[in-house]
């Protein structure tokens, strides 16, 4: 079967019969094509008149300028421009020789401070044990010597009363000479070991408080640990400053993602607030597009779009409308037009609005053209009602 006999037996209205002969019917065939051809117009207005393009877009993402807070030299640079990182993978070393230095130096430091502390505890335990021992020791004595004190006062009462006795008695020829000269010289032994165990008393009390003023090198000691733990924080904070200096000259990597460009070579001499590297990460993307304000009642969060990258014509991407600003992109403008002369005219603004796309394949870039069809017929878009004056309700009147 010949390709005229298929087309014959699927549209047999194109073709007549005359003389057992088959021929095309050209009217037919000229009704035929206006009507497909007013199908296919209809079609593509319809199409038209259902979507919003935009070709004012590109790719964008959270493109991450990394810096130095430090100078120094490059020492280690690991990365390239496309270079794919991990969160905390090392990307540049500063050189830190001086910085390791200073931290064996500090860490030396604390180590003397800390044996420093412990002898003093140690010396401190030793005194304070010592002037205790020594504390009770003195209180015993002292209370040995208020006994003998007590004892020998007693024995001087009683000596003292015997001699004024056998000094009545001896005017009154009671008793012999001999007796009353014993009375007398225990009298006088009595007054000296009185006197005797009062200055033992006296000394005793005295070198107790001594031995509790010497309590007080305890308090002296206490303090002296507590400034020397102070200085132990302090170099402790020091310490917490090098490792800090450390971790601020290995630049590691704030995310997952791509090196997009480095600024920096090996043994290159950085200063602080230079940038050294630009990054983003390519699963993390959208796309920004500026439509007429004109179209902005066209279209709702949630629509479908279809986009067209001029890097890949012949591939089709989806995307869904996300956000929409809520000002003009004038509105942030470095250098506003205030208009100061009165001449104005009038100029359509644009508003920026953001759709999610999916990466594909690591295609998609920041920074590449794109052209969006956006389908107002993927999302019900509600629209905003006209608030209307209420109709006053006449006042009836009543008639007499």
């Amino acid at each position: 079967m010949t390709s005229t006999n298929k087309i014959q037996k699927a549209l047999p209205f194109l073709f007549t019969e005359a003389d057992g002969k088959s021929s095309i019917n050209k009217e037919n065939l000229r009704w035929s094509a206006m009507i497909v051809l007013a199908l296919l117009v209809a079609a593509w207005a319809y199409q038209r008149g259902n979507t919003v393009t935009i070709n004012d877009a590109r790719i964008a993402s959270d493109v991450v300028i990394i810096s130095s807070n430090r100078s120094g030299w490059i020492s280690e640079l690991n990365i390239d421009s496309g270079s794919l990182v991990k969160k905390g993978d090392l990307l540049i070393q500063i050189d830190d020789r001086s910085t390791q230095l200073a931290k064996k130096e500090i860490h030396i430091q604390i180590q003397i401070k800390k044996v420093e502390i412990e002898r003093a505890l140690e010396e401190m335990t030793m005194v304070s044990e010592e002037q205790l021992s020594r504390l009770d020791s003195q209180k015993e004595r002292l209370n040995s010597a208020k006994s003998n004190a007590n004892k020998a006062e007693s024995s001087l009462k009683l000596a003292e009363s015997n001699f004024q006795r056998s000094s009545k008695l001896l005017k009154k020829g009671l008793v012999s000479l001999r007796r009353w000269e014993e009375d007398e010289l225990k009298h006088k032994q009595a007054q000296e070991s009185y006197q005797q165990s009062k200055s033992a008393l006296l000394q005793q009390m005295s070198e107790l408080r001594q031995t509790k003023a010497h309590m007080k090198t305890v308090d002296l000691l206490d303090k002296r640990i507590a400034i020397m733990r102070q200085d132990l924080e302090r170099l402790d904070v020091e310490r917490q400053k090098i490792e800090m200096e450390l971790a601020d000259r290995q630049i590691r990597s704030p995310i997952d993602g791509v090196i997009d460009k480095t600024f920096g070579h090996r043994q290159e001499f950085i200063s602080p607030g230079r940038r050294l590297i630009m990054l983003h990460n390519p699963n993390k993307i959208w796309i920004n597009a500026n439509i007429k304000e004109t179209q902005l009642r066209h279209i709702s969060v949630g629509m479908q779009a279809k986009v067209y990258i001029d890097a890949y014509p012949n591939r089709k991407f989806k995307a869904v409308v996300t956000d929409i600003d809520n000002a003009t992109t004038s509105e942030f403008a470095l250098l506003p037009n205030p208009n100061p002369s009165g001449n104005f005219t009038k100029v359509t603004q644009r508003l920026r609005i953001k759709l999610s796309i999916d990466q594909l394949d690591n295609l998609l870039k920041p920074g590449m053209m794109v052209e969006v069809d956006i389908d107002t017929r993927s999302a019900a878009s509600t629209p905003t009602p006209i608030p209307t004056t209420p109709t006053p309700t006449p006042t009836p009147t009543l008639h007499d």
